[in-house]
């Protein structure tokens, strides 16, 4: 079994002999070795068989992260049905019916919070799924509402769901023969051992958590299973070895270092300087027991760190490497999976990496991403316009990013999103999340977010901060200046909206992988805009 058959998960759970799941839940946490996991993946498949559940039936599972979320996805692909991941905040609003009508689901098993007087017995509640709940399938499911394009003949094993930092969702038809190729790549690269804990701690309706599950169990390793609103607590009680995340997840750790008074950062940074002439297991262990707090705020036995989905401050990835970190930066996309690692022995800092399939990316012309290969994840969309999707599939085998880069040594440099250019009233062509870092170095400042002024006047600046509002007010002032004089005019920033503290996991302004969402951001900060200079 394999290739094209996502029961091969249920192999390689058979075989696990080491390993399993740590939950982090608000109790504490609890440990499932594998060999119980697979009890009860296969009691609930067992039920959902009798209950009507048959292959290529789609079920919605609707929650946030808990160990029945991820006992219902091995057991539905145990059964051949297809699990339709729906993520919780973008779906907000929504009743289980029309979901179902939209994507035609026979069931639905939904968490408490996604469930209402109205639904009818297809639904069942998530929690409850190992005490075996009663549900009655629909029988006879409606077609899905949206079409599927590119038309091909690729079973699809699950449909997940993205969204950009523009906050529209859109429906992806997942094949399995990419996720498998994946998996074993993956293995190579970074290998793992039964000791390792991989951190899943963003929603598990985000694709890339689900595969990390089922790369730890192909390697017979533990899982740390969180939410997001209990990463820190995650870390501490759970000490996972292995974190997969946006930069969000290394930040905190980069801004309590900036944090410290100026002496203290220079005599951390004077105690690991001998760290260079030395072999790098020796410069490792120096650096780690030099920085061994920073080290113990995740646990103290991370050893691999890998970080991707947004764009990521270099300054940030110095600071992890000097403190002896093994922080890596990739790039992927749930439509293709990973492009490209940085590897142990072979990091370019700034850039995202080697190709994983070498020959795979190309530049196009206008400096775009492109990744030409047989086994990308997504074979299509569900329910977009053909015209959008023509914009991603570029043809059978090519699929187009969106992001744009270059090549420097063999290593990919991103640039930016496409869709995130600013182009300045002298012609040059600005990322809009490099202003926006340029902006956030003003002391006192954790976070800015750029868009377009609502009168019209140039951009708008949301700027989260710590300490004294008019503190951080001039200290960001003369940033935006600087900025504003790149901008040119009728461009520059003439707005600002200033917002104490910073943007949480659990933030509505983040999406699900962390990265903000300007336009929830415009929608939340637009009415107490103010003139920069008031």
């Amino acid at each position: 079994m394999g290739g094209e058959d996502p029961r091969i998960v249920l192999e390689w759970l058979r075989a696990a002999t080491t390993g399993g799941v740590h939950r982090v839940e608000r109790g504490g946490t609890r440990f499932a070795p594998w060999s119980e996991v697979l009890g009860d993946v296969e009691r609930g498949a067992a039920h959902l068989r009798e209950r009507g559940i048959a292959p290529r039936a789609r079920v919605g599972v609707r929650g946030d992260n808990s160990y029945e979320w991820l006992v219902l996805d091995l057991a539905l692909l145990e059964l051949g049905a297809v699990p339709v991941a729906i993520p919780v905040p973008d779906f907000k609003g929504r009743p289980n019916s029309e979901v179902a009508r939209t994507y035609g689901l026979v069931a639905v098993f939904a968490a408490k919070a996604a469930r209402s007087a109205d639904d009818g017995p297809a639904v069942a509640p998530l929690e409850d799924l190992l005490e075996l709940p009663g549900f009655t399938p629909d029988a006879d499911p409606p077609a899905p509402l949206g079409k599927r394009l590119p038309e091909d003949d690729r079973e699809v094993f699950t449909l997940a769901f993205s969204s950009g930092t523009a906050g529209r969702v859109k429906c992806l038809l997942l094949a399995w023969r990419g996720v498998e190729a994946l998996v074993r790549a993956q293995g190579a690269a970074y290998p793992m051992t039964p000791e390792d804990r991989v951190l899943i701690a963003l929603p598990l309706s985000t694709f890339q958590q689900r595969y990390l599950c089922y790369l730890a169990i192909r390697n017979a390793c533990g899982i740390v299973l969180t939410t997001a609103s209990r990463f820190l607590a995650a870390l501490e009680q759970g000490r996972p070895t292995i974190l997969l995340g946006p930069p969000n997840f290394y930040e905190f750790a980069h801004s309590r270092y900036e944090k410290l008074p100026p002496h203290e950062r220079e005599a951390l940074d004077r105690a690991v300087e001998p760290a260079d002439s030395l072999p790098r297991e020796e410069a490792l262990r120096l650096r780690r027991e030099v920085f061994r707090s920073f080290h113990d705020s995740y646990g103290g036995r991370a050893r691999l760190m890998l970080v991707g989905s947004a764009p990521v401050r270099p300054e940030m990835l110095e600071f992890f490497a000097r403190a002896g970190f093994e922080l890596y930066q990739i790039y992927g996309m749930t439509e293709i999976g990973y492009l490209t690692w940085n590897l142990p022995g072979d990091n370019r800092i700034g850039s995202v990496g080697r190709e994983n399939q070498p020959g795979s990316v190309r530049i196009a012309p206008d400096g775009e991403v492109l990744v030409t290969h047989d086994v990308h994840l997504c074979v299509g969309y569900e329910g977009e316009e053909p015209e959008d999707v023509e914009q991603v599939f570029r043809g059978p085998r090519t699929i187009a990013t969106g992001d744009l880069g270059e090549f420097v040594d063999g290593h990919l440099f991103l640039k930016g999103r496409k869709k995130n250019v600013v182009i300045t009233s002298g012609g040059e062509k600005l990322q809009i999340e490099d202003l926006e870092f340029d902006i956030a170095k003003a002391g006192g400042v954790n976070r800015v977010a750029l868009y377009p002024a609502p009168d019209g006047d140039g951009y708008a600046a949301a700027v989260w901060y710590d300490g004294d509002r008019e503190a951080a007010r001039d200290a960001v002032r003369p940033r935006i200046g600087l900025v504003s004089s790149r901008l040119g005019a009728g461009r520059r920033i003439s707005r600002i909206a200033l917002r104490p503290g910073e943007l949480t996991p659990e933030s509505p302004l983040l999406n699900r992988n962390l990265k903000v969402n300007r336009d929830a951001v415009r929608v939340a900060t637009s009415a107490a805009l103010e003139p920069l200079d008031a």
